[in-house]
């Protein structure tokens, strides 16, 4: 942007990205208006994982509730040899359980950094690597060096046409993974419903049709898993896109 102070911070000469990142960061500095904005956007990167991060803990947490009330409700059976829908329910509830205790700790460690934005970017620079010279990606650690530098709020053109690019991407993705998350969802909840309904009545082996849906069901499961964390990422970088700018370019 034009109209940008000549004089750089007095505090703050160095031209390196990472260097001159690392150094504001470990100086405390609390008065500088471009680092306050870019401590603001990563705070608010973990603040979304927190949220949507929460609301699939949450999710595990009733699945694995569910799973686990019809898995006591079924009757044992006789013998050693569990039926399937007492294994399904059981798989379910073992599986959702795991889950919900991996996001719990994943949640945990973003609330923080959320609290204290400062020490999880000092901890995160490394990931701004050095750019080779006379590239796009050492233009825009110029830009982003410069605007810490220069003691103004408003990111520079460069920073602003690359987070711009960012963002036509991926809000649309976040979308699509997001309706594509819940279609898996509803359709491996059918597949499951209609396995267990056949399993009750079934009367001798597995046919192939049986085979293919349980096939199509237990691949469902990763996928939605996939899903997930592209619909967490996405999000992430549509609502706080300067930090993944400064990292990824």
């Amino acid at each position: 942007m034009c109209g940008w102070p000549s004089v750089p911070d007095p505090g703050f000469m160095n031209d390196n990205l990472h260097d001159s990142l690392e150094e504001l960061l470990r100086s405390g500095s609390t008065t500088n208006p471009a680092l306050n904005v870019l401590l603001r956007d990563y705070a608010r990167y973990h603040v979304v994982f927190i949220v949507v991060g929460g609301l699939s803990l949450v999710g595990f947490l009733l699945l694995a509730a569910s799973s686990w009330r019809r898995f006591r409700k079924l009757p044992r059976g006789e013998g050693r040899r569990w039926s399937f829908e007492r294994a399904t329910y059981a798989g379910f509830g073992a599986a959702s359980a795991f889950l919900a205790v991996v996001m719990a700790v994943l949640v945990a460690a973003n609330v923080s950094n959320a609290a204290d934005p400062r020490q999880g970017l000092t901890g995160a620079v490394d990931l701004v690597g050095a750019p080779t010279p006379d590239t796009e990606t050492a233009g825009l650690h110029h830009a982003f060096a410069t605007w810490l530098r220069s003691g103004r709020s408003e990111t520079p053109s460069v920073v602003d046409e690359r987070v711009d690019g960012r963002l036509a991407w991926q809000r649309p993705k976040a979308l699509i993974c997001l309706v594509l998350l819940l279609v898996i969802v509803l359709v491996s909840a059918r597949i499951w419903r209609t396995l267990v309904r056949r399993s009750r009545r079934r009367t001798k082996g597995w046919g192939w049709g049986d085979r293919a849906l349980l096939v199509a069901g237990l691949g469902a499961g990763p996928v939605a898993l996939v899903l997930m964390a592209m619909v967490i990422g996405n999000t992430q970088g549509s609502l706080a896109p300067i930090s993944l700018t400064l990292f990824y370019g």
